[in-house]
């Protein structure tokens, strides 16, 4: 595709700039019905909210509630047990209620639930499936997944914000995976051009988060943010979460 085109010579340059550099990190350089999924692909979410309540009563933020993904009917992931990368802005003192679902494409069957607190501050979160086969997903089915929201201030149990996507499990070459697990920079570029943006998310932020002073992996990090429309989010802390239930 052309976005994997355009991205593939970012990492370049993050690549090169590793080697001029001679560093020895790793290299690199509301909701509605479920849409008719396509033939191929994931159908499209929100990767902000799309609206919110009227009677919403949320603290205003200088950024939205944003999932990390393409969102861009091409959302796939090589992985059974995904992770799922969100800019959260808002603290545990802003926020009664966060919760993760995770539903089958038709919105009948609960894959994985769970609530969230969140910590003293805004940023970026990460949630993963737990590794058991009520979590599993299934080659070639899209998954529809949501993040709520429901704020202290709030007078209703009705999620006062959500954000919502896709996800599909594909199908990929997975000794030519294995043979990639030690050339990050190689790896990343198999992500983007099999659009498995929610592994080269993963991968990416996890590093960015490792080596915070290594120049060629922010640079990645900072074009793959470019690439998917979310470079403000650049400069944002881990901060991390509690599951306090999980339903499965």
């Amino acid at each position: 595709m052309k976005q994997a085109e355009i991205f593939v010579r970012f990492i370049y340059a993050g690549i090169l700039t590793l080697a001029v550099q001679g560093v020895k990190q790793p290299n690199l350089s509301a909701t509605s019905p479920p849409p008719q999924p396509p033939t191929t692909g994931t159908p499209k979410g929100n990767s902000t909210p799309g609206t919110t309540r009227p009677e919403a009563t949320c603290k205003q933020t200088n950024k939205p509630l944003t999932v990390l993904n393409a969102n861009n009917g091409n959302d796939f992931t090589a992985s059974p047990y995904p992770s799922f990368w969100f800019y959260v802005p808002y603290s545990q003192d802003d926020v009664k209620h966060a919760e993760f679902l995770l539903l089958d494409g038709q919105e009948h069957k609960t894959i994985y639930q769970t609530t969230i607190k969140l910590t003293t501050k805004p940023g970026l979160l990460k949630i993963t499936l737990p590794t058991n086969s009520q979590n599993l997903l299934d080659l070639n089915q899209n998954y529809r997944w949501y993040l709520l929201v429901n704020c202290y201030t709030s007078r209703s149990n009705e999620p006062d914000i959500v954000v919502d996507g896709w996800i599909q499990r594909k199908i990929i070459d997975v000794r030519r995976l294995q043979n990639l697990q030690t050339d990050e920079s190689q790896k990343l570029l198999f992500y983007t051009k099999n659009n498995l943006w929610y592994d080269a998310v993963n991968d990416v932020a996890e590093l960015h988060f490792q080596y915070p002073n290594d120049a060629g992996i922010q640079a990645a990090w900072n074009n793959l943010l470019k690439e998917l429309g979310k470079e403000s989010l650049a400069q944002e802390a881990f901060i991390g979460s509690i599951m306090l239930s999980t339903q499965q």
